[in-house]
């Protein structure tokens, strides 16, 4: 199983996806806008643990940096990614890392593709529970990118 993760400090997104590609089920965690970040570290954390431990996690792929307007907003992205990916470190689960622009080339062929795209390929391509609200559909993207990195890398006997 692979767990993708949509980082926020608002909203995050997680998809667990089938090594298959063929199944996946998504869901949100909302964060409490006025809670102190460390509350929400520790609520993406458990949450992240909990999911690795009831799904048997293999694999955890989440959204890379990207270029933010705002620093204090790209600061608290940036420590609930670290809630995340410490949650799956603990677990001695290996954590891969994609851009915003590879994600959306690796599902839909193309790297500016746009939110609505990346959905409908995701609805042709795989056999989705949950919501599939905005932020599921990003971190099933994640996976789904690393899914395909995987099975290329297998071809070519490589492993980053």
């Amino acid at each position: 199983m692979i767990l993708g993760i949509d980082p926020g400090s608002v909203l995050m997104g997680y998809a667990l996806l089938s090594l298959s590609g063929q199944k996946a089920s998504t869901g949100l965690l909302k964060l409490n806008k006025k809670a102190a970040l460390a509350e929400k570290a520790a609520s993406i954390f458990s949450l992240v643990y909990m999911l690795i431990e009831k799904h048997e996690v293999e694999e955890m792929a989440i959204e890379e940096f990207y270029y933010h307007k705002d620093p204090k907003a790209l600061a608290r992205v940036s420590h609930c990614r670290g809630a995340a990916m410490a949650a799956a470190a603990l677990k001695e689960v290996p954590v891969f890392e994609y851009p915003p622009m590879e994600v959306k080339k690796a599902v839909a062929g193309y790297g500016h593709a746009t939110k609505e795209q990346i959905a409908w390929v995701l609805r042709k391509t795989v056999e989705i529970e949950g919501t599939n609200q905005p932020d599921e559909t990003d971190a099933l993207a994640v996976a789904l990118c690393h899914l395909t990195r995987r099975r290329v890398e297998a071809l070519v006997g490589h492993r980053r």
